[in-house]
């Protein structure tokens, strides 16, 4: 064998490493999150419930009230039957806060849309690809009222396209990373009720 091919072989397996370490990651990632939603989910829905004592008021109609576990604060939690999802959604955004839930990218439910961000992994957003139009979702808020609404499009958009994303035509808007990390999967969403107790 010459010089080339074995330097061709060595550089193919050392791909095939990194592919494969780059795979670990993933699943790692993907099973952190996992942990952190099932611990973070019940602690949310008790604060929820232990009412108003708990939470902190708003500066502006742009924000919305807040609970804080574990040093971060939420907004409430998200749930999207169609695809056996429910979550807690964190006050403001951040790369290192998605990677434990969902964030509120901009808006609020008072009047300005609502736009929740969240990673493919598949006990945040990865599933969302397969909703469908007239599928319900619920937002409760951390005052335990629950706001209703119904999906009513996906639509592709490439990473640039922010305005498009945070677009006063929706309610709400949830949007993650295709598989590829080339586009953002966003679900569009109308209210069709709330706030209800």
């Amino acid at each position: 064998m010459n010089k080339l091919g074995i330097t061709a072989m060595i550089l193919g397996a050392v791909m095939i490493l990194g592919a494969l370490a780059l795979v670990g990651y993933n699943a790692r990632e993907e099973e952190r999150a996992s942990s952190a939603i099932d611990e973070l989910l019940p602690k949310v829905e008790q604060m929820i419930a232990d009412g108003p004592d708990t939470q902190t008021k708003p500066a502006s109609n742009k924000e919305m009230f807040t609970v804080t576990v574990d040093g971060n604060t939420y907004i409430g939690v998200l749930t999207l039957p169609s695809i056996g999802i429910e979550l807690p959604v964190m006050s403001s955004w951040s790369y290192p806060l998605l990677r434990i839930a969902p964030c509120r990218y901009s808006g609020s439910l008072s009047g300005e849309a609502l736009v929740i961000a969240g990673h493919n992994y598949a006990r945040h957003f990865g599933k969302l690809v397969n909703m469908k139009v007239g599928d319900d979702i619920y937002f409760t808020d951390v005052n335990g009222l629950v706001y209703e609404f119904v999906m009513v499009e996906s639509e592709p958009l490439q990473k640039t396209q922010i305005e498009e994303m945070t677009s006063d035509d929706w309610d709400l808007t949830l949007f993650t990373c295709d598989y590829k990390a080339r586009l953002r999967i966003a679900v569009r969403c109308k209210m069709i009720g709330g706030p209800m107790d």
